[in-house]
């Protein structure tokens, strides 16, 4: 059926391509106006800042958030969701500067039924100012949506079909009305699609000189829906008052078989598992910003509130015999308050202030069942009820000084939380709570001169702190197979790091950053062996972590008229020290990062992209990650006399972007080999019916500067 569709797309899609190109061969008779357009850079930089505008990419304009997300230089995402920003785990994921509150799986769900094409450019911040929250080690990524600022009625149309070893496919329309106090905009997505993940598993146990090897097949199917609508009020020159709502609708079926072979014992046969798992994710936001009469001085509030429910059964039937069942529920609701003012005290110097306060509360269960002769009964073992309580409460101070030449900005927070999580307990674990409370000062400080001839320097600090999150805290057992577990810890303690960077800029075409960090007790998964071969995974804090190393970026580099290229280069040095069983271990490597994206221009409606990404061996706790390269092509035809386009892609031409990791643990070492379905063929369809006249837009700062570890 995918197959027929997508040949069913690609064949309209070429179809279209040459109907419009007769379209837009026609001359016009008469010439009434002339329209010159500016062609916006595919990347911008500028001390503690890159943006990279999804527009002005082929590649990168296609697929979904998760796909772009992936694809950007220093960008990784690890098979458990992690997002790693320059090889350093706990980046911030912000959407139009609110935050996403979702981390892991639920995150990437999220990311991969929203499409690229809702999105116009992707900001990667390494040192944030004290305005925004202090959670993750590492920057801030911040995904901006399409803004239109047009008057009278906008619409656009987006489609986009791939096909690999399996199909998949997105469709979203957005919609903007604006008159003179009014604005209203509507956002609408659906995605459906197939994935099949084969995945090798070989462990080592020195204690038994035992020998396992698993090896998987995976069969995914996604739907999701994606709704997001809202409208702003002008109710005066100088006051603007906002509401919005937002609401994803995600389900997933995946059905395994995984061989599972131990030598040693004579030991082998197959699990089968099934997984239905459905989220219902809904936001309402209300907010209002009061521009003063004083030029650049500002007041904004805004009210947030977000409600995650999860369900997720599972069936397992493994060679042993042991059938198991599991229903797994949870829901999670936030409340969030801010309040920000900004305020000139005269030509250089300005004062910014606000607090916020947060509430979160969580309710989650999970139930095994066997089946017996009189049917099916619970497994008192496994299972548990997990209760999680925690308020947050911060307010900040910064001073910003500014000259021609020289830019100041130090600021402080302070961030008090309270955390109270209940255990319900089974038979083999006794019922527990925990209550945590904390205060701690985060400083920061930006330091840049503008020297003469375009010469830029930049010294910035930071203090940041990482967070548990709640599934990390939730002690229940969620079971892959019979011999690989995970679960939750309760003693987990926040780590803290110390950031610095060091960057020159020349021209805004040249980044060169120096960088350091340093963690203590930072939070990383621990793979330990249990009875039977089976291993356990938990999150726990190891000693210490420094990452150090240097990242040179080219931008816009014109090496023709017709062909322009964006260079990066990232060298790191990740330090891992943790302590187990009573001995004291390190992880050390150097990990070398490159990434090139090719534009070529050959006609004002013809163009490609030629990219290549290339992640060196890495360091990464316990885990050492193994090398990975891609390459992406794609082509694109403007249509419609501009207003819309037809790309034909390619991703991962050569099959080469997989996910191999080596872990090292006390009596036992792992190897993973992982390989989702990566290599596609696609066609992607866009076009934009604008009508009105272009004003400016009103600068909203009421967003929360905040993002929450949800992971159900």
């Amino acid at each position: 059926m995918y197959r027929t569709l997508f040949l069913g797309i690609l064949l309209s899609g070429v179809s279209l391509v040459a109907w419009s190109q007769q379209q837009d061969t026609i001359a016009d008779q008469r010439l009434k106006e002339v329209v010159v357009t500016a062609k916006l850079p595919l990347v911008e930089m500028s001390a503690g800042k890159t943006t990279y505008r999804m527009d002005a990419s082929i590649t990168q304009s296609t697929g979904s958030l998760y796909d772009v997300l992936s694809s950007l230089p220093g960008v990784m995402i690890d098979s458990g969701g992690n997002v790693l920003l320059n090889g350093q785990s706990g980046a911030t994921i912000l959407m139009d500067g609110k935050p996403t509150y979702l981390s892991g799986d639920e995150l990437m769900s999220l990311l991969k039924s929203t499409p690229a094409t809702n999105t116009d450019k992707i900001d990667l911040i390494t040192q944030p100012s004290a305005l925004y929250d202090a959670a993750g080690s590492t920057g801030l990524i911040d995904i901006r949506t399409r803004k239109i600022k047009l008057r009278g009625m906008n619409l656009s149309l987006n489609g986009n079909g791939s096909l690999g070893r399996s199909g998949s496919g997105y469709g979203s329309v957005s919609m903007n009305i604006r008159e003179d106090k009014f604005n209203f905009y509507l956002t609408y997505s659906y995605y459906r699609g197939k994935n099949v993940i084969d995945m090798f598993i070989d462990r080592a146990f020195s204690r038994d000189e035992e020998r396992m090897t698993q090896d998987s097949y995976r069969k995914r199917e996604t739907d999701s829906h994606y709704l997001r609508t809202g409208c702003d009020f002008y109710l005066n020159k100088r006051t603007v008052w906002g509401t919005s709502f937002s609401g994803n609708i995600f389900g997933r079926k995946e059905n395994a078989d995984m061989f599972t072979e131990i030598q040693e014992r004579k030991t082998a046969g197959n699990t089968y598992s099934h997984t239905d798992c459905d989220r219902r994710n809904l936001s309402l936001s209300t907010n209002m910003v009061h521009k003063l009469q004083k030029e650049g001085g500002e007041i904004s509030a805004s009210f947030d509130y977000f409600h995650y429910y999860r369900t997720e059964n599972q069936l397992m039937d493994s060679f042993k015999p042991d059938t198991l069942k599991g229903d797994m529920q949870g829901n999670i609701n936030l409340y969030i308050g801010q309040a920000d003012a900004v305020y000139p005290l005269n030509e250089r110097w300005k004062l910014q202030v606000g607090g916020k306060a947060s509430f979160v509360a969580i309710d989650n269960t999970a139930g095994y069942m066997r089946p017996s002769v009189s049917g099916w009964l619970p497994d008192g073992s496994l299972g548990s009820r997990f209760v999680y309580d925690e308020n947050m409460n911060a307010a900040y101070l910064q001073a910003g000084y500014e000259t021609d030449r020289l830019k100041l900005a130090a600021g402080l927070r302070l961030e008090h939380t309270r955390v109270h999580g209940d255990f319900g307990g089974n038979t083999v674990q006794k019922d527990s709570s925990f209550t945590t409370n904390y205060l701690h000062l985060f400083p920061t400080l930006s330091l840049q001169y503008n020297g003469a001839s375009n010469h830029t320097f930049q010294f910035s600090y930071g203090r940041r702190i990482t967070r548990p999150n709640y599934n990390d805290l939730n002690p229940f057992t969620y079971i892959f197979d019979e011999y690989t577990h995970e679960g939750g810890n309760t003693k987990l303690h926040p780590s803290f790091s110390d950031n610095m960077e060091l960057a020159y800029v020349y021209r805004g075409w040249l980044q060169t950053v120096f960088f350091c960090s340093r963690t203590e007790d930072a939070i990383m998964k621990s793979y330990q062996e249990r009875e039977n071969q089976c291993i356990y995974v938990i999150p726990e804090n190891i000693s210490s972590y420094t990452q150090t190393g240097i990242r040179v970026h080219a931008a816009n580099l014109e090496l023709a008229s017709f062909w322009k290229m964006n260079l990066t280069a990232i060298g790191m040095y990740n330090d891992y020290h943790w302590t187990e069983q009573g001995n004291k271990l390190k992880n050390r490597t150097f990990t070398p990062i490159f990434s090139s994206i090719n534009q070529f221009t050959f006609t004002p409606s013809w163009s490609a992209e030629l990219s290549a990404s290339y992640n060196g061996r890495m360091a990464y706790g316990q885990a050492t990650v193994h090398p990975a390269f891609e390459m992406n092509v794609g082509i694109r035809k403007k249509v419609f006399r501009g207003k819309g386009s037809v790309t034909l892609f390619a991703k991962d031409i050569f099959d080469t972007n997989w996910q191999k990791v080596d872990v090292r643990a006390i009596g036992t070492q792992a190897f993973v080999d992982e390989r989702p379905n990566r290599r596609v063929l696609g066609i992607a369809f866009t076009w934009r019916f604008q009508k009105g006249s272009e004003v400016e837009e009103s600068r909203r700062k009421s967003e929360v500067d905040e993002t929450k570890r949800v992971n159900l």
